[in-house]
This record gives C-alpha cells, structure tokens and sequence, in this order.
C-alpha cells in the first residue's frame, strides 16, 4: 500500500525532465513531447501540476540543521537554523536564516535528498508562476480530454497552491504583491507596488490584510472546486481538498486579525474585532465539514473521534508511520507535504531527521529546552514549577500525557536501546529533552525499516485552539458563544484538552492562582500588568499541542510578544546519577539535578527587526518599491 501512495508525487520526476527553471515549460526535443501534449489530458496536466507539492517544505525534513523551531523552543549545535534563530541571526551576513542551511532556502542545490532543493524563499515565485500558468490553461479550456469534474480538481489545486504560497510569505516577510496573473518574463516585482489596498465588501484592506483577502478569496474558491474526500483515496491522499482549503481560510483570518499584522495594515497593534467574528464562523465551518466526513478515510487509517481528532492511542499517527501503511497522518491533518521516504532516511541520516539523539538516532539533532518543557502541566491541570527539576517524583512523573508523546526522559526504553541523559554519559551532546514526536514506537538507528514521518502544516486541533482564541478575544469571556459559533471558547479548549484526558477550563484556571510562575518574568509586560489567565492557558495550550510542528515562532510573533522574550537564559538540564554511575537500571534514582544555560546558545534574541525577515538584497534593489523591512 505504500509503494501506491502518492503516485503523483513519482510522476513529477518525468515532468521536472521537460520543465526548465526560467520559463517552467521549456521541453526538450528529445521528450517527445509539446505544450499541447502536456495540457491535453488530465494525467499529463495533473503531473506537470505535481511540481508544487514537491516544492513545499516539511518544517522537520531537509535536514538536520533545517529545523523551523525558531521560537526559544529549542537547542541546538552552532549552525543549526535553531541556533541561529536563537541568536537572532536573521539577515544573510554572518551565514543567518537567509544563507543556506535553513528552512528558507534550498540545503545544497546538488543534494538528490527529497525535498532538499526547496525552500520557502527560494522557490515562492517559481511555485506561484506554475500555478498561475495552470490556472490560465483550464480557463482556456484545458484539458480538452477532461471531464468538467476533472477541470475543477485541477484549477482548484492551482488556487490553493497560490494561496499557500503567499500565506507562507506573508507571515514571513511582511505585506507583498498578490501575483495572480503571469508576468512576462517572470519579472515578478517590476509592476505591483509591495504596499497596495484591496475594496471587499465595503471596506477597505490595506497590506498584510489586503494579501490575507486574496488568500481567502482563492481559497474559497478552490473549496467550491475541489472534492472533501477524492475519488481513490489511496493514490489521490494529500491532495488539497475542500477541507484544507476552508482550513486556510479560518487560519488567514485568524492572522489577518492578530496584533501584529493589524498594526502592519492600521497602526493598532490590538486584534481587529471584524476579522476575529469572521474567523469563528470560518473555523465553525471547517469544523462541521470534518465532522461530515468522518469514517471517509482511506482503509487502514486510525479513526476519529467524533469531534474529528485523532483517539489519543492513536496521536503518534498523526505525525509518524512504521506499519508500511499509506502516509503518515490521520483524517485530522488536513495539510501537510507528502512523502516517500521511509526507513534509514528518516532516522539514521541527518539529511532527513532534523530533531534527534546520537544515540538512538546516530545523528545529532535539535532537542527541545527547559522552559518549552515547563509548558506542559502536570496531569492534575496545575503548572509544572522550575523547582520541580529537584524533584524525581515531579520532574518526568505526573505529567500532562501529551508531555511523553512530545519527549523521551531518561530511561525510556526505545527497541533495543535506553535513554541515557546522564551528564557523563552525552558529553558529546545537549543534555535537553529529545523530541520524541516524529518517532513511531521502538524505532531507533538499528531499528528503523517502515518508519517515516511528516509535520502537519495544518490539523484540526489547531482549528478548535483559533476558534477558543478568536471567541475569547472577541468577548473576554470564555463562557460565551460568540455570534456565528456554537460552543464557547473554553467548550473549544476543553475538545482539545479532553482528548489528551487534561482537565477541563474552569478545573485548571482555578488551580493557578500563583502568577509569579504561570508568566516568565521577561514576558510579564506582554501583558501590560494585566495578567489575564485564560489567554495565558490558551496560548499555552496552543505551544503543548502544536509543539515543535512549526507553529510556536508564528504564534509569539502574531501576538506581538515575542520581543518580551529577548535576554531570557536558554537553559539545559544537567545531573549525573548516583556516584557516577552510568547504570539506568534505576532512572529516578539521580542527583544534583540543575538548570544551565546552553553553552551555545546563551540567551534568546529577538529585537524589533525580527519580526519580519530581511528581504534579500538584489530583491530590493530590483525594484525601487521593494523596500527592506525595517531594521535590516
């Protein structure tokens, strides 16, 4: 079964063979093959479609100094993305997130690793042209050997694509055009000014907000057009669907509406009450649509609730597979890239694993740090406290389930292999938390046939968290159900929390109390003196259940909190067992347990320019409106 999924991502190695980099349609003579013959037929037009998909980044693939845990979550070696986020090392100068090596652009251009040619900066424009030119063909009446069905599936794809892409770089860099028709020559920046309004129904949307409505209009277009659950979902899983695309729609509300952004397009740096009511009939919709379809997945796949998530037994299906099934993921991932990759790739080499330990990974990898651990609370609802690290019944024992479905601890027993944290024994790496998220059971560097892994760009627990935060935000009361909806924001937190067996709201916001711990000292003024607790917990919620998934950075930086952070310790957990003994036959049994700071790392950085990435240099002086963001 796995050999047959995603048959179209195999077909693009044959389309890449006639579609050049400048034109992306140049065919060789010995192809065989015209234009005409591209656009004919469904297969061939789907194929040359199939580019898009390969061109995306999973945010935990690439390699191991690609990771997108850019947020303060993580540690790791010097030129790891992670550290160089860590250290505020942002533009190009000094081999930052602009230089190769990083999420952004492609890791070796020579490199036969799947995915590693691509990056987020490096192929928007490409990506967007391609399907633009799709886009133009089906209007034009391509394929004619298409059913009219088939011809909504393929501009249906192209909208999306367009979509995503500029979503990805608008959370990124900051307002852009909004390129929705092909330009001569591929000159993608010489006729749009960067800054621009958009009129929608009455109102006027300027820059950031202006891109997000065009994000929403194709995306509710592509959702008209494409199928909630494709025919022969085995071969067609992962394709866009109409769920994804209302997803998407919710989630550029939800930006849209954010301090950040609506500071970028108004001035006020507060949420944009209009945007947040249209994002909670927008998530109350993708919710109700997956509700639709429950049972609908491809044979073989775990089931779901009936809310839509994934049963908690299930949760490491959302991310990983080792049974030679069809994908990694669940019916609660509604986006991620697909893959075929599985086995050595996924473990053993660090052109594929980017979270890892030497010792059950033979690599060396990113490893989540103290302060991301301490955010997930105790099994009781009451938040883990930094003394707890003294306490061998606290400190791994007790806690949130979710806390050991995101980590291994010490002594874990990993196929043939145990977890060994003590100092001594991993003087060769961080002494941190291994993310364990991407590891199906058992699966370790002798042991790894089977295993593959993917981060969901999107799932539906992500979904119910902005639906709890654009209803909070809306009122500030998390008991009311805001016009449009039909839950509360904490009934939404509560369908989170309960299928993690967490306790409900109204049971955990009455065990806090104690705000000198619930918020870091340096991220006390994010609250500006009001320390308003179920904003705390749904933030909160959201860095536990979407952790290391690559949505951690894009939170503090939408909420305009991610400067409170700067000049705070990245720590590390170090301790040695009991005389030195490197036996874990007794894994509680340690002492002198105590937090240090990283020593590559030292303190997080995060300024003012890092909110929005610097542009390179020859995209800025190409055009005389493409002007550098601030700072840089």
């Amino acid at each position: 079964m796995k050999n047959s999924a995603f048959l179209f991502v195999l077909i693009v190695g044959l389309i890449l063979s006639f579609t050049g980099c400048e034109k992306y349609l140049e065919i060789p003579v010995e192809a065989g093959l015209t234009e005409d013959d591209i656009f004919s037929t469904y297969k061939n037009f789907q194929g040359f479609q199939d580019q898009l998909p390969v061109m995306m980044k999973d945010y935990t693939r690439g390699g191991a100094r690609r990771v997108h845990s850019l947020g303060g979550e993580c540690v790791a070696y010097a030129g790891f993305s992670v550290t160089k986020a860590n250290l505020g090392l942002y533009a190009r100068a000094g081999g930052g997130l602009m230089d190769a090596h990083s999420i952004f652009f492609p890791h070796n251009e020579g490199s036969s690793h799947e995915g590693a040619n691509f990056g987020l900066y490096s192929h928007m424009w490409k990506a967007v042209r391609i399907a633009n030119i799709c886009i133009e063909k089906v209007n034009e009446g391509a394929p004619v050997e298409a059913t009219p069905e088939q011809r909504n599936w393929l501009k249906g794809q192209a909208l999306f694509y367009r979509a995503f892409w500029h979503y990805e770089f608008v959370r990124i860099w900051g307002t852009i055009p909004y390129v929705d028709t092909l330009i001569a020559n591929g000159s993608e920046y010489d006729y749009m000014e960067r800054h621009w309004s958009y009129e929608k129904n009455g109102k006027t949307y300027n820059d950031c907000q202006a891109v997000f409505e065009h994000i929403i209009d194709d995306m509710e277009e592509a959702a008209t057009l494409l199928p909630s659950v494709w025919p022969d979902p085995i071969i067609n899983w992962g394709r866009p669907t109409r769920l994804a695309a209302l997803g998407y729609v919710a989630k550029a509300l939800q930006n849209s509406a954010s301090p950040l952004f609506n500071e970028y397009s108004t001035g006020v740096a507060d949420y944009d009450d209009e945007l947040l009511s249209r994002c909670v009939v927008a998530c109350e919709t993708v919710i109700e649509e997956a509700k639709s379809i429950i049972g609908r997945q491809p044979p073989g796949m775990p089931q779901v609730n009936a809310d839509g998530l994934t049963n908690f037994e299930d949760y490491q299906r959302i991310f990983v597979l080792a049974d030679g099934g069809i994908q990694p993921g669940t019916p609660e991932v509604l986006w991620k890239k697909p893959t075929d990759a599985f086995g050595a790739v996924t473990v053993r080499q660090t052109a594929g694993r980017a979270y890892g330990d030497f010792n059950l990974t033979n690599q060396d990898g990113a490893q989540g740090n103290c302060q991301y651990a301490d955010k997930f609370e105790m099994a009781d609802g009451t938040r883990y406290r930094p003394e707890y690290d003294q306490d061998a019944t606290r400190r791994w024992k007790g806690r949130d389930p979710r806390f050991y479905k995101v980590f291994y601890v010490h002594g874990d027993t990993v196929g043939t292999k145990v977890v060994n944290q003590a100092w001594r024994v991993r003087a060769k790496e961080f002494n941190c938390f291994i993310v364990r998220k991407y590891f199906a059971d058992g699966v370790n560097n002798p042991d790894y046939e089977g295993n593959g892994y993917a981060t969901p760009y999107l799932r539906l627990a992500d979904i119910y968290l902005s639906y709890a935060e654009a209803a909070y935000e809306l009122s500030n009361d998390y008991n009311a159900v805001p016009a449009g909806g039909t839950m509360s924001a904490a009934d939404a937190l509560n369908i989170v929390r309960s299928r993690a067996g967490m306790p409900d709201v109204a049971t955990t916001l009455g065990t806090i109390g104690d705000y000198d711990y619930l918020i870091p000292a340096s991220e006390e003024d994010a609250y500006a003196g009001n320390v308003d607790p179920f904003r705390v917990l749904y933030r909160n919620e959201r860095a536990v259940e979407l952790a290391y998934e690559g949505q951690y950075w894009y939170d503090i930086r939408r909420w305009k909190i991610a400067h409170y952070k700067d000049g705070t310790p990245i720590q590390i957990l170090k301790f040695d067992l009991v005389g030195g003994n490197a036996d874990v036959s007794n894994p509680i049994d340690d002492e002198n347990v105590v937090r240090i700071k990283a020593p590559d790392s030292g303190n997080f950085v995060f300024k003012e320019p890092h909110y929005w990435m610097p542009f390179l240099d020859e995209d800025v002086f190409f055009a005389e409106s493409w002007e550098q963001n601030p700072g840089w």
